[in-house]
């Protein structure tokens, strides 16, 4: 199964991490392989995608072949609900959203947000034509935790009933999200409210854009066993959101890994959505947490953390 046709991680976000930090090697888990897309553009020559699944990592090589044909819009289905942005099985479950979601609002509701050109604007918007009861009650059904867990995420991420959730309001998110930032400016929010990118794009599909064949090296394994074989350097680690998906034991040895593989100045990036990560006291004498004070666009997977090795002198 294709859990996820597009990453749901900041691009904004990643490029920002990048520019402040100079690594040597990076290591993405592939998932829809958009994040990986941005960087390339945005100037890193080469990244290693790691994932579990066969699906994605063929997903993400179709996106890379599709970028060079000349019908790439159409392949990616830029302006369509159909093609490489869509499919997964996060998207699915976001467009039988949008298509619903015009008869929760006042006429006009959309339109209006997209042409608000302040915070202020599209607070006032959302006040007067969105927050209907109607629209919270029906999104409040439709995000609610049971729902998102088993029609929106894959089943690998949630099936530890050992952990305990955290609460997630995705309503209060989204709503932080649509006032924080123009739509033209956000796909994700964009994609969300109309099934597509009706008024934006991703950053590496604008132009025309074509990475080198040999910019991504896929690895068809788990993350930690990957990073279990890496020589010592100044790694970037991006680790999503997997550690959801795997037990505190596992976790610790994760971290053990991790911290192996890395010499000081090294990055290690991963996201909490539903579930609190434990950081080993190990890792954290060894390693900083960064503030990061790039916004994040993505009404979910917004939790994240990006710690830094640090010398012993």
């Amino acid at each position: 199964m294709l859990y996820y046709s597009q990453s749901w991680e900041d691009t904004y976000l990643l490029r920002s991490i990048v520019d402040t930090h100079e690594v040597e090697h990076y290591h993405m888990v592939a998932s829809g392989g958009d994040h990986a897309f941005s960087l390339l553009r945005h100037g890193v020559t080469h990244i290693h995608l790691i994932d579990t699944e066969h699906a994605q990592i063929g997903h993400v090589q179709k996106k890379l072949a599709a970028l060079s044909a000349p019908n790439r819009d159409e392949l990616f289905g830029v302006s369509s609900r159909r093609g490489l942005l869509h499919g997964g099985k996060l998207e699915g479950f976001l467009q039988k959203f949008s298509r619903v979601f015009p008869i929760l609002l006042a006429p006009g509701a959309r339109k209006q947000m997209v042409q608000a050109d302040s915070t202020a604007h599209r607070a006032e918007v959302y006040a007067q034509k969105w927050d209907t009861r109607r629209f919270q009650f029906l999104t409040s059904r439709i995000f609610s935790l049971e729902n998102v867990d088993t029609k929106a995420r894959p089943l690998g991420l949630i099936q530890d009933k050992s952990k305990k959730p955290r609460q997630v309001n995705y309503l209060d998110q989204f709503k932080e999200k649509i006032l924080a930032h123009r739509l033209i400016e956000n796909p994700y929010v964009d994609y969300i409210i109309h099934g597509y990118h009706k008024h934006s794009r991703l950053d590496y599909l604008q132009g025309n854009w074509i990475p080198e064949s040999d910019a991504l090296l896929f690895h068809l394994m788990d993350m930690k066993s990957y990073v279990k074989e890496l020589p010592r350097a100044r790694h970037m680690i991006h680790a999503s959101d997997i550690m959801e998906g795997t037990d505190e034991e596992y976790n610790d040895d994760f971290f053990a890994v991790v911290d192996q593989a890395c010499t000081p100045g090294s990055l290690f990036l991963y996201w909490e959505h539903r579930y609190a990560i434990t950081v080993p006291h190990s890792f954290q004498n060894q390693w900083t947490l960064v503030k990061v004070t790039e916004n994040d666009r993505v009404p979910f997977y917004n939790n994240f953390y990006l710690w830094k090795k640090q010398s012993k002198d």
